[in-house]
């Protein structure tokens, strides 16, 4: 083969190379694949509304009205005080969990304080999109005064259709977290979904938020 001919290979390779390499589709957000895996105490984003029937504890909020309907279920399992499952259109749009820590709560502690909270959400999800008092809440949760929270902030993932906030308070008496899961997918298009597999979450040697 000539040095000519060898060269032009060489050009074509590197080419070849680039058009490979350049196509490529930048790595997913650790929490665009996750969350086809998030479970709350066997409960998903697009269930229906059966999945209320596995809680004996579950009632019907004053905050139902209009095109919603709110429940709320006490204890959902151990680590996790209240689960507030909001119905748009038949399925889940919005779950929200909510740790305390008070005279006979402790989930706040259980599941790491608020800042093992933050942690874990990070861990899973990744770092947050934005955090401070600006943050808007999406919590039902009356009176959490942003300025003086522990952590306020949001991740948004809009491939997966989907966003996240956590606002937490806390100091020497007692404290409050509370996470909250939307599904922000047009409500014409959303999956239809199935309920829940009903499984708890794993070890329970460390700090455990319940999913």
């Amino acid at each position: 083969m000539s040095a000519r001919s060898i060269l032009t290979f060489l050009l074509a390779a590197a080419m070849l190379s680039g058009c490979a390499t350049g196509g490529k589709k930048p790595a997913p957000k650790p929490g665009d694949t996750v969350f086809k895996k998030l479970e709350v105490a066997g409960v998903k984003l697009g269930d229906g509304k059966s999945v209320v029937r596995k809680f004996g504890s579950a009632k019907k909020s004053p905050l139902s009205g209009g095109d919603r309907e709110v429940y709320e279920i006490y204890k959902p399992n151990a680590y996790i005080s209240m689960l507030v499952l909001t119905f748009q259109d038949g399925r889940v749009r919005k779950m929200e969990l909510r740790y305390f820590n008070g005279p006979t709560e402790h989930t706040l502690t259980s599941a790491g304080g608020w800042d093992g909270l933050r942690d874990y959400l990070i861990k899973r999800f990744g770092p947050p999109t934005r955090t401070g008092a600006a943050v808007p809440q999406l919590t039902d949760l009356r009176g959490l005064n942003a300025g003086y929270a522990r952590f306020n902030g949001e991740w948004l993932f809009p491939k997966a259709d989907r966003r996240i906030h956590y606002i937490a308070l806390a100091d020497a008496k007692g404290g409050v977290g509370a996470i909250t899961f939307l599904d922000t997918s047009p409500r014409k298009n959303l999956p239809p979904g199935t309920a829940g597999s009903g499984e708890g979450p794993g070890s329970v040697g460390g700090p455990n938020p319940g999913f």
